[in-house]
């Protein structure tokens, strides 16, 4: 229940910075009655729409500009390990596992433990 506290108290932190930064509402401090003191509140909402309406374009073309990105080649050491290498005459990697070493298995070779057929 604390860290839920938490989070909405710097939720409301983080938005009434920004907010202030923003432009989104004033707050001043002016005398009223001798010895009181007046707290007034601007809030601008066509301010915040407009903010808002930017940020929400922003978010999207960023959102559309990593689902448009082509993706690229995986680089690094490990890279042949863990890419599939296609055998030799065929153009496309094939799918699933695939033992490591000749990319045909013989009958007498004895492939991954097992024994050889009895004649």
């Amino acid at each position: 229940m604390r860290n839920f506290l938490a989070v909405i108290g710097a939720a409301t932190i983080a938005f009434l910075g920004v907010g202030w930064y923003l432009g989104w509402y004033q707050v001043s401090n002016s005398p009223s009655s001798p010895g009181k003191q007046s707290l007034q509140v601007d809030i601008n909402p066509d301010k915040i729409t407009e903010d808002v309406k930017k940020g929400v374009e922003k978010g999207g073309e960023i959102v559309n500009n990593f689902r448009d990105k082509p993706k690229s080649e995986p680089t690094g050491p490990a890279t042949n390990f863990f890419t599939p290498t296609p055998p030799p005459g065929e153009k496309n990697p094939p799918t699933g596992w695939r033992p490591i070493g000749d990319s045909q298995i013989k009958d007498n070779a004895g492939a991954l433990g097992s024994r050889p057929p009895r004649n």
